[in-house]
Order: structure tokens, then sequence, then C-alpha cells
């Protein structure tokens, strides 16, 4: 028989704490988009995102420049038709799905928590986490990826509470599911990880549903429509893929929310409070004998438990595998691992702050945490803002290119991301180009990167050639009509196969040819430029 669990009883006026975080999200989105410019990625989402032609973009999103199954394309043309492709509106589509993923995890705790535990699990996350708040101003789909592993929890939480699931809970699992799967590759990790902990939840307490189980298998057949376009894509990575292998710094540095003081402040709160719970509660236990409800814990918090422990372990599965099998290893794949976090905080500020009956201990301790904890609600809520406000404005792409004269002369950018960018904001873009050129790509001593940015690039001429056109390039055909041009190298002296910033197209096209001149001309920010003339 599953222990009893009884639902804590959430008053309206609480829903002021997360619509205070998701106002602080917002306003953060709003700043910082006003202070960078679309990156490379960013810019993939907006040429999809923008096309007028809804069957077009999905047609396009099957060719080899982006790698994701099509729900996040799909919600954001909508989005697009209705608010515009700006820089602000595309990230605000992010920062809306972060936002429901903060309301949903707050009402998941609320649930099992009383108001302080769940208020600090989400805020204590959400409003630190250093990847979540750099994916709330970034226009990808790691927003609604997060939204949708948070709707899987608050099910599998719902799930939990229930001997029997009637059909409707079944189906709703089962489409959430197929969301989750939709939006990402990583989605069947994350979805497989929910499917894995209401499995050891049933196995701890005797209890068999397959049909629960058979709702989650079953949302993965919705891939099978999408395996053509994920092999078309994954062309995109042979013979090698852009991602590098992953060092310890890389796997220390996901497992933690955030390097910022403000996440040390919440450990830091969680110590203080511990101490002085601790002091008063043992001298009461003492002379109380604990009762057998501070003895057990219910089956929906197990359940919640195993399911924090888990998202937060496939950061450092997929770690194992990137070092033993293949490089898989993106942080911000890793996004909805801050749900174990959020989980995890909320149970540890459960049982410091709380008696396990949910009461304060003493009335000393009542005024001392609530002081401390007012005090870090408010510190967590601004957060958002404050990193905001002091991060600096990035530089206009390519204001500097011109400082060293050759305004005559076309630039060919050797990294994917300048062309991107300069080609997307310069007055001048029809200066940029990008040179396809399949035999330094496949040279050993070519960035990792140098393969993929030649599929991507070919593939975005062929879907958006009347953008691209005459700026994407094959390299003979640039070569046959240039005798002299400008190279912008993202250029290091010592380069590795294994270093995929490491840009090398200068080298293996240019400077092993005795038929070019090239001069130094200098520094552009953080990048050289150069002089190429035919002799």
């Amino acid at each position: 028989m599953n222990p009893e669990h009884k639902l804590t009883r959430i008053v309206k006026w609480e829903y002021i704490l997360p619509a205070l975080a998701i106002a602080s999200l917002t306003v953060s989105c709003i700043i910082v988009s006003s202070k960078k410019y679309f990156w490379h990625d960013e810019l993939y989402s907006y040429y999809l995102l923008s096309d007028h032609s809804f069957r077009h973009m999905m047609l396009a999103m099957n060719d080899k420049f982006t790698q994701a199954p099509p729900l996040y394309f799909v919600f954001g043309w909508l989005w697009a038709r209705a608010f515009g492709a700006t820089e602000l509106s595309l990230r605000l589509f992010s920062s809306f799905g972060i936002s429901i993923a903060c309301l949903v995890v707050w009402v998941t705790l609320r649930r099992n928590y009383q108001l302080w535990p769940a208020a600090i699990g989400t805020l204590g996350i959400f409003c630190v986490s250093d990847l979540i708040l750099a994916q709330n101003t970034e226009a990808r789909m790691y927003g609604l990826l997060l939204a949708f592993c948070s709707l899987g929890i608050l099910q599998a939480d719902i799930i939990s509470r229930r001997q029997n699931c009637g059909r409707n809970a079944l189906v709703l699992n089962m489409l959430i599911h197929v969301a989750i799967v939709q939006t990402h590759l990583f989605g069947i990790i994350y979805s497989g990880v929910i499917l894995c902990a209401l499995i050891i939840r049933d196995r701890l307490f005797t209890v068999v549903r397959p049909k629960v189980y058979l709702s989650v298998l079953l949302s993965w057949l919705s891939l099978i429509p999408y395996v053509p376009t994920f092999f078309k894509q994954a062309d995109a990575g042979n013979p090698r893929a852009w991602i590098p292998m992953p060092g310890l710094k890389s796997l220390i540095l996901s497992l933690i929310p955030s390097v910022s003081p403000f996440f040390s402040l919440v450990i830091v709160f969680v110590l203080i409070a511990s101490i002085i719970q601790f002091v008063p509660m043992a001298a009461e236990s003492r002379h109380a004998r604990l009762s057998e409800q501070r003895l057990s814990k219910s089956a929906v918090e197990v359940s919640l438990l195993v399911l924090a422990c888990l998202c937060m372990a496939v950061p450092a599965g997929v770690w194992v595998i990137s070092r033993a099998v293949k490089p898989l290893f993106v942080d911000r794949y890793m996004i909805p691992g801050a749900l174990g976090w959020c989980i995890l905080l909320a149970y540890l500020c459960s049982r410091i702050l709380l008696s396990p009956e949910g009461e304060w201990v003493r009335a000393s301790v009542r005024m001392g945490s609530r002081a401390l904890l007012l005090t870090l609600t408010a510190i967590l809520l601004v957060h958002p803002i404050t990193s905001a406000w002091t991060m600096p404005k990035n530089k206009f792409p390519g204001v500097s290119d011109g400082k060293y004269g050759y305004s005559d002369l076309p630039i060919v950018a050797s990294s994917s991301q300048d062309f991107m960018k300069r080609y997307y904001y310069s007055p001048e873009r029809q200066r940029y180009f990008f040179l396809l050129d399949w035999e330094a790509a496949l040279d050993i001593k070519s960035r990792r990167s140098s393969v993929g940015e030649y599929k991507t690039k070919d593939a975005l001429k062929r879907e958006y050639h009347e953008v691209f056109d005459a700026n994407i390039v094959q390299v003979w055909d640039f070569l046959r009509t240039h005798d002299r041009f400008l190279v912008l190298e993202d250029y290091q002296r010592e380069c590795t196969s294994e270093d995929f910033r490491c840009a090398t197209w200068l080298d293996i096209r240019i400077k092993r040819s005795p038929n070019y001149k090239i001069s130094v001309l200098g520094q552009v920010d953080d990048r050289q430029l150069f002089l190429v003339e035919k002799k």
C-alpha cells in the first residue's frame, strides 16, 4: 500500500512570488537583448522563423544547417507571425518558455512543500543559474525544452499520487512527452529520465503500472517521421563534428548551477538556517519521541527525489559517453538538469526550515528564519535584472573592419560565426564572403567545425539562395574573380584538430600556394586581418 501524501494548500496570493520571478526574467531579457546582437545559432533560428512560407520553412528545417526536431520552429514561426521576427521578439519567446517552466516548477514544489522551501527551490535556480539566465535571452529552443520538461515532471507528480490513472491523464502524459522529444534531440534522454523515475518509484512501493510506462514509450514513436530528417541533418557532422572532447572542468561546471556569488549566498543561507534551526530542534528531541510521521517519507516525495537525482546525473552520463564513444557534451543541452536542483533545494530547505510536520519549531526561530527568507527572496528576485544591467554592451559586428582602409576590397570571413553576424548586420554586407572549400575542410589541420561549416553554409545557400547566393560561394569561383582581398581570421598560432575554434583556412589554401602574397594588417577586436594579393 502506498503511503498517503497530503497536498499542501496553495493560497492565491502566493502566486505573487512566481509572478515576480517571471517579471524579473522578462525585464532581464529586454535589457540584455538591447545590449547584444544575434550570434551564429540565433541567426539560423531567425532565417527559419522569419520565413514567410510555413511550408518552405519546414522544408528548409529538414536540411543540414540545423539539427533539431521541428516543434520549436512550428511554435516559433507562429510567434513570429504574431509578434515579429526581431531580436527582442524571438528572445522573448525563449524567455516565455523559461517563465512557463518557472511557474510550473513552483506549482510542482508547492504541491509537496510549504511556501518558503518551494520559493527558495524555484528562485534559487531560475533567478541564479548561469545557463538559465543565458538561454533566457537567446533565440533558441532551450527555453521551450525546459518548459515541456517541467510539465513532464508536474504530470509525473500528478500520476505518482494516483493508484489508478485515467485515460485523460495518460493521454496528457503522452502528449507532454511527445512535445519533449520533438523539441530537442536530448529530449528523449529527459523523457527517459522521467520514465525511469516513475519505474523506480513504483518498484520501491511494489506497484506496477504498465499503462503509465506505455504512455511515455508511445510518445517516442512520434520521432519515426523525423528519422529520415535526422540522418540528413546528422550528415553535417561527417566525417567529424564540431563538438570538442569535454574535459573534467566542463563536467564540474555543468553540475553546478552557477559560479556566481548569489548561488553561494543560497548555500550559505541554508547552512545558517540549519544552525539556527538545529539547536532548538535538538533540545526538543531529547524530551519528545519522534513520531512515525517524522520518520516516514511519502511516495510522492521519494519519486521527486529520484527524479532530481536522475536529472542531475544526465551531464555525468553524457560526459562519459562523450569520452568513450563520441563527443556529445554541450552545456546548454543539459539545461533540464536545473530542474533536479530545484527539487533538491526545496527538499533540503523543507528539512532545515520546518519540522517534519511542516510547522516552525519555535517563535524565535520563526522570526529569524523569516527575516532571512524575505531578504534572500528579494535578492534572488532582483538578481536577473542586476545581472542584465551590469552586462557590458557588445560592439556592433564589423564596426572596426575598415580601420586599416581597403574599403574597396571584399572580406573573406573564414569563421562561420564572423560571416553570419557581419553579413546580417553590416551596412556593407555585400563585402563579406564565406568560401566553400571542401578540400580545406577535410584537411587534418583544419578546425573541428570546418566540415560542419561547409555543409551548413552550403545548405543555407541552397534553401535561402535569394539571400546568400552571391556571398556564399565556391572557393575557386571566388579566387578566379578576385586578385586582392582581405581575410578575417579567428587566428591562433598553434592549432590542433581538437580545437574547434582554430581557424586555418588561410594556412591551408593561401599560405601553401606560391601564387599569393600575404600581409598582416593588424588586430580587429580579437581577430586578425590579412591582405592577400595575387603575385
